[in-house]
């Protein structure tokens, strides 16, 4: 295929090359909405968000930021095991050590791809979290380390999910949800208070 040097012709180009399965889901169609969202989450968390909160009172949102961690716990849950369920559970067709691309679309899969944008769009609602942070003034945990993790993720779930939705990056998937899990379980219990706090021995206090 002939690349076209027109960025729009470039980028449907770019989407059609996608796989016919996924290409089209919402989320997944578009690198306009992708990319400036990702640029968006860096500049506030970085530069607009502390320069605006900087002579403000930090903001009690205590209680929003404990259900959005919930939900979080929930949503990642509930993908985490319908991936499973098709892949690498029993009754699932995928290998642990080697697994290709199948090209198939049964039932089982239409229902997997068909949460594979719900996916991609739980792990940009991941930007809220350093959003939260800035809101809160807690800027210390919003650290390189963090946010090159979540820029990374946010491209990387957009592209797997657009040009190889299955195959043995389905292991990879369920790891980074698996860590999703247990990364909101801490931070929603990290907000209850010392009480709690006492028992999170790997926690730094800031």
């Amino acid at each position: 295929m002939h690349l076209s040097m027109n960025p729009i012709t470039f980028l449907s180009q770019i989407q059609q090359m996608g796989d016919p399965r996924t290409r089209d889901y919402p989320l997944v169609v578009n690198p306009f909405f992708v990319f400036p969202l990702i640029l968006g989450y860096l500049y506030f968390v970085k530069v607009a968000g502390p320069r605006w909160m900087k002579d403000r009172e930090p903001f009690d949102i205590i209680n929003i930021v404990r259900l959005y961690n919930l939900g979080m716990v929930a949503v990642n849950a509930r993908f985490l095991y319908i991936l499973l369920k098709t892949t690498y559970l029993p009754g699932g067709r995928y290998s642990l050590w080697c697994q290709g691309i199948t090209g198939y679309m049964d039932e089982e899969l239409t229902q997997y791809y068909k949460d594979g944008w719900f996916f991609v769009a739980v792990r940009y609602v991941d930007f809220l979290d350093t959003v939260f942070f800035v809101l809160r003034k807690k800027f210390r945990q919003i650290t390189h380390l963090h946010v090159i993790h979540h820029t990374i993720v946010a491209a990387n779930v957009w592209f797997w999910t657009l040009f190889a939705p299955e195959g043995h990056v389905a292991f990879s998937l369920a790891l980074n949800v698996f860590v999703h899990i247990i990364m909101y379980s801490y931070y929603f219990l990290a907000t209850l208070g010392p009480g709690v706090q006492k028992y999170l021995w790997w926690k730094k206090r800031s």
